[in-house]
């Protein structure tokens, strides 16, 4: 393959590195849809980003208890498959739970979060707390200080969005990667058929727990633990039970392959979260999935279970 045939570039958005690869695209074309798609992700982030002051979302994140408020499509159709999300999970995934996820992301270090602040912000969380209007595309809050957080999916809706751009500007093999979490895969590897897709091992990175054979589908991966910029690993809080209102504990990752990757990050946050029966039950609604769950119990040493539906 040639230099011209070859296309990688990338760009800062979603809180990570996306990287973006094409082959057997002329470079030039290459560029134009490279563009393109960071247009898109960089406009569908200021539709869904909480931090941006005057995103759709934050204006939304303002507004008081018992005020009918106008949702644009866009954010509608996000926030709907959100609300099925949260009803398949029984209450597990749940982008409400913003009030639980600030206070353990602003958790002063060696200071130990009361069971009352739990309790505080549990009380403003919860999809119970908003009631949709389905004819007019209104929703309103029953509680002041309702906050909606779509991190946990954000990157698969991007993903999900770009898909068909890609397939209309009739790229036929494409890796888009958000930080090696959030990947999608179309067509195949220059050396081969689909694009393998390995999980690294947090505690070795030159080694794959596993590799998933990927066309058409998309990678995504949750989990507890983090490597750090100087090569260690380290366990985050950022995953939160909405029921318990506690980080999800144990050293654990999972990965899901998928044709959307805003359902694989919904299962791949679930399924931290979900107790074993729960899974199965879930599970059973599902088609075309793969669930590789990874329990690390040192840093030499792990289980897996891979569930294929």
């Amino acid at each position: 393959m040639n230099g011209t045939d070859f296309f990688h570039n990338s760009f800062f958005a979603m809180g990570t590195r996306c990287d973006v690869v094409f082959t057997h695209v002329e470079k030039e074309f290459a560029e134009q849809v490279f563009f393109i798609i960071k247009n898109e992700i960089i406009h569908l982030e200021h539709q869904l980003s909480r931090f941006i002051p005057q995103s759709p979302v934050s204006v939304l994140n303002q507004t008081a208890k018992n005020v009918w408020v106008q949702v644009s499509d866009d954010l509608w159709d996000v926030l709907t498959i959100c609300y099925d999300f949260w009803q398949m999970s029984n209450g597990a995934f749940d982008i409400t739970a913003a009030p639980l996820i600030s206070l353990w992301k602003n958790q002063p270090e060696n200071q130990k979060i009361s069971e009352e602040d739990i309790q505080k912000a549990k009380n403003i969380s919860g999809f119970c707390k908003v009631e949709f209007d389905f004819e007019n595309k209104k929703i309103k809050f029953s509680v002041d200080g309702v906050e909606f957080d779509f991190g946990a999916v954000g990157k698969g809706i991007a993903l999900d969005t770009i898909k068909p751009v890609l397939q209309k500007q009739g790229i036929k093999n494409a890796v888009v990667s958000f930080g090696e979490s959030s990947i999608l895969a179309l067509g195949n590897h220059p050396n081969g058929k689909n694009w393998p897709l390995g999980i690294r091992n947090p505690y070795r990175a030159n080694e794959f727990i596993h590799v998933f054979n990927t066309s058409g589908e998309t990678i995504t991966t949750s989990g507890t633990i983090v490597t750090t910029d100087e090569g260690g690993v380290k366990q985050r809080t950022h995953v939160i039970s909405p029921v318990t209102g506690l980080p999800v504990d144990g050293c654990r990752t999972i990965s899901v392959k998928s044709q959307s990757a805003t359902l694989g990050e919904f299962l791949s946050t679930t399924w931290l979260i979900l107790p074993e029966n729960d899974k199965i039950v879930l599970s059973e609604k599902l088609k075309k999935v793969e669930i590789l769950e990874v329990n690390y119990l040192d840093n030499q040493n792990f289980e897996t279970k891979l569930t294929i539906v």
